[in-house]
C-alpha cells in the first residue's frame, strides 16, 4: 500500500488531461486524490495498522485534522452556499469535502508510514521521481516546447519583451513554483536518509533540477520562501556551509547569473523589468487590506470555503477597483487569509497549529525547513490542491517519523465507518471525472457547430456534476457565439434560446453572481431587450459595485433611451473606477457629457468579462 501512496502523491502532482476535461489542470487531480484517500481508508482498515496512540505529536496532530474537520463542517452549513462550499469552485476546488479528503489522505499516511521509515523514503522517492518529470517539463515549456499546452496560454508580452512563465502540470506558474519549492526539500530529506547511493545521488539531481525550473517561472514568491527555508535548515542543523557545498553554490551563482544575461535569459529578464514596474506584486496590498475588512464580518465561522470570489466584491475598495479593474480576485492570495475568510477564527487557529507541527520535532530538519518555504511562499499566492497536498504530506511524514506503530488489529467500528466513507469518495471521483468529461464533449460539439449534440453532452454533465460551481455562463457564451455564426435561421433560434435559458440559471448557480448578471445583460441587450438588460445590469452593480463595466454599460444604455443626466452620472462613475485604464469607457463619457443623439451601443459577447471560465490565463495569480 505504500506503493500505492507513492503514486498516488506523483499523480496528484503530474496528471493533466487536455481534451479529456474540460478543467483539465484541477478536475483530475482531484479525483486522483479522492480515489487514493478512498482505497487507503479500506486498505488500512482491513490491514489492522495502527499508529501508537501514546505518541504525543501523533494524537495532536490527529486532533488538528479533527479540528479542522469540524470548523469546515460548521463554516460550510453557515456559508450563503453550502453546495458551492461542499465541493469548491471550478477553477480550484478547494470545497470542504476536498479539504477533509486531504486532512483524510495525510492522516493515513502517518497510519501507514508510522514506525515504517522505508515506507517513508518510498513516499519521498515518489515525489522524486515526480518532480524529476515536473521540473523537466516546466524547463521543456521555458525553452518552447511542450506537446500538451498551448505556448500562448502561459507567456505575455510581445516581441523582446516576451515573458514565458512555466505553468508545469499545476496550470499557473505560482502554484508550480510552489509545488517545486516543497518538492526541492523533501529530495534533500531522501537524500538524507536514503541507504542506496543512487537513490541519494538521483534525489540531489533533482533537488537542483527543480529549483533551477522554479527559478525560470519568475516567482517572487518562491524565491523568497527559497531563501527562508534554506535559513531555517542551516539554523536547525546548527552547522556551517561546507567548502565544497560552498563551492558549488558559488559556480551554481556564477551559472545563473550567466544563463540570466545570455540569449535563453531574455524572458527572465523582461520578468525583472515587470518587477521594477510593480515592486509589490500588484494588487496584494489592497488585496489584504480589503480581506481583512471583509473577514472582520464573519469571525467566528466565516463565509465558507471557496465563498470568496462571491462574497469580496462587497468589500472592494474603491482604490482596488481603479488599480486593477479588470481583474476579478478569487482568493487573498495568503493562506493564512483564505483560512480566516473560509472558517473565520477556529480555522486559522488550527492552521497556525498544524504550521507549528513542522517545528515541533527536528528529526528531518529538511522537511521542516521546506514547510517553512512553502508557508512563506504561500503567504503570496493562492491554495490549490497540490500544493495542499504538499504541505498535508510533509507534515504526515514528519509526524510518521516520530510516531511508532502499534500491534495490528482490527476494529469492527472501524470497519463499519470505513465502507461507507471509501465508497463515497470512489463514487464522487468517478463522478466528478465522468461529468468534466461530459463538459468537454459539450465544448467539442459546440465548436463543430452541433447543438443538438451539444444540448445532449450538457444535459448529461448537468446530471452528473456535483454541487458547487457550473458551467452555465460558458454555455451561455459559449451557445450566443455558436448563434453568432449560425445562417440556419431555426438553429440560430435555438442557439439563442440555449444561451439565453443558460443565462438565466447561471445567476443562481455561477460562483461569480456579477459576472452572470452582467453576462445576462449582455444577452438581453443582444436580443434588443432594453428593460430586461437595464434590470440585470443592475443586478450587476448591486453584486459587485465597484467593477466598472456594468456601470459603463448602463450609461450606454441610458444614453440610448436619452436619459442624460442618469447616463453621465453612470459613465462618470465607470470611468473613475476603470481609473483611465479603457479608451471606450472615455468615450463614452464624453459622447453622454456631449449629449450626443447617439452612444456606442453596448459591447457584444466579444468583449468577454474575466471571469470566462475556459480562460485561464486570466486569473488574479496573474499579478505575480
Amino acid at each position: 500500500m505504500a506503493v500505492l501512496l507513492a503514486v498516488a502523491v506523483a499523480v496528484i502532482s503530474l496528471i493533466i488531461t487536455p481534451g479529456y476535461h474540460f478543467y483539465f489542470d484541477i478536475t483530475p487531480k482531484v479525483a486522483v486524490l479522492l480515489a487514493a484517500a478512498g482505497l487507503l481508508v479500506a486498505w488500512s482498515t482491513l490491514s489492522g495498522t495502527w499508529p501508537d496512540w501514546r505518541s504525543r505529536l501523533f494524537r495532536g496532530f490527529s486532533l488538528l485534522l479533527l479540528l479542522n474537520v469540524i470548523s469546515l463542517a460548521i463554516s460550510t452549513a453557515v456559508s450563503d452556499r453550502p453546495g458551492l462550499s461542499l465541493f469548491g469552485t471550478n477553477w480550484r476546488r478547494w470545497g470542504s469535502v476536498i479539504e477533509v479528503a486531504v486532512c483524510l489522505l495525510a492522516w493515513l499516511i502517518v497510519v501507514v508510514c508510522a514506525g515504517q521509515p522505508e515506507r517513508v523514503k518510498l513516499v519521498l522517492r515518489g515525489v522524486a521521481v515526480a518532480g524529476a518529470i515536473a521540473g523537466t517539463y516546466g524547463i521543456a515549456q521555458y525553452f518552447g516546447w511542450d506537446p500538451l499546452l498551448s505556448r500562448i496560454t502561459y507567456q505575455a508580452g510581445e516581441g523582446a519583451a516576451t515573458i514565458v512563465r512555466p505553468p508545469g502540470t499545476l496550470g499557473y506558474a505560482s502554484y508550480f513554483a510552489t509545488w517545486l519549492l516543497m518538492a526541492a526539500f523533501l529530495c534533500v530529506a531522501l537524500a538524507a536518509m536514503d541507504s542506496s547511493r543512487n537513490w541519494r545521488r538521483f534525489a540531489l539531481a533533482v533537488s537542483i533540477l527543480v529549483i533551477f525550473a522554479m527559478w525560470l517561472t519568475g516567482t517572487r514568491a518562491a524565491i523568497v520562501g527559497l531563501i527562508a527555508g534554506t535559513g531555517v535548515w542551516f539554523a536547525l542543523r546548527r552547522v556551517r556551509l561546507a567548502r565544497k557545498a560552498a563551492a558549488f553554490a558559488l559556480l551554481a551563482l556564477i551559472a545563473s547569473v550567466g544563463f540570466y544575461y545570455s540569449a535563453l535569459g531574455q524572458s527572465m529578464r523582461s520578468r525583472t523589468r515587470w518587477f521594477r514596474e510593480d515592486p509589490w506584486g500588484g494588487a496584494r496590498i489592497e488585496l489584504w487590506h480589503d480581506s481583512l475588512q471583509m473577514a472582520g464580518h464573519r469571525l467566528v465561522t466565516g463565509y465558507g470555503p471557496e465563498m470568496f470570489t462571491a462574497e469580496f466584491p462587497r468589500y472592494e475598495s474603491p482604490r482596488l477597483a481603479r488599480a486593477y479593474p479588470n481583474f476579478s480576485h478569487e482568493s487573498p492570495h495568503n493562506m493564512f487569509l483564505d483560512a480566516l475568510v473560509a472558517q473565520g477564527i477556529p480555522g486559522l487557529v488550527v492552521l497556525l497549529g498544524l504550521c507549528g507541527v513542522a517545528f515541533a520535532t527536528s528529526r528531518r530538519p529538511e522537511i521542516s525547513a521546506g514547510l517553512t518555504a512553502l508557508i512563506v511562499s504561500q503567504q503570496f499566492t493562492a491554495v490549490t490542491v497540490p500544493t495542499a497536498m504538499m504541505f498535508f504530506l510533509a507534515l504526515a511524514l514528519l509526524v510518521a517519523l516520530e510516531t511508532p506503530a502499534a500491534k495490528p488489529r482490527r476494529r469492527a467500528a472501524f470497519l463499519t465507518i470505513a465502507a461507507p466513507v471509501a465508497t463515497l469518495l470512489l463514487y464522487l471521483a468517478v463522478r466528478l471525472s465522468a461529468a468534466d468529461h461530459q463538459l468537454a464533449l459539450t465544448r467539442r460539439a459546440l465548436d463543430d457547430a452541433d447543438l443538438s449534440g451539444a444540448t445532449a453532452r450538457y444535459r448529461t454533465y448537468e446530471q452528473l456534476r456535483l454541487a458547487g460551481g457550473t458551467a452555465d455562463l460558458w454555455y451561455s457564451r459559449a451557445s450566443l457565439d455558436l448563434a453568432s455564426k449560425e445562417a440556419n435561421p431555426v438553429d440560430r433560434a435555438a442557439a439563442i434560446q440555449a444561451s439565453g435559458d443558460a443565462a438565466r440559471r447561471a445567476i443562481e448557480t455561477a460562483e461569480d453572481p456579477f459576472n452572470a448578471w452582467y453576462n445576462l445583460a449582455i444577452f438581453y441587450g443582444s436580443q434588443e431587450d432594453a428593460i430586461d438588460a437595464e434590470r440585470s445590469d443592475r443586478a450587476a452593480i448591486a453584486a459587485r459595485p465597484m467593477w466598472y463595466k456594468p456601470h459603463w454599460i448602463l450609461a450606454q444604455l441610458l444614453g440610448l433611451q436619452g436619459r442624460w443626466d442618469e447616463a453621465r452620472r453612470e459613465a462618470a462613475l465607470a470611468s473613475d473606477l476603470d481609473g483611465g485604464k479603457d479608451p471606450e469607457v472615455i468615450r463614452t463619457l464624453r459622447e453622454v457629457t456631449a449629449d450626443l443623439p447617439r452612444v456606442s451601443a453596448p459591447p457584444n459577447l466579444g468583449n468577454r468579462s474575466e471571469q470566462d471560465p475556459d480562460v485561464h490565463s486570466e486569473r488574479p495569480a496573474a499579478h505575480e
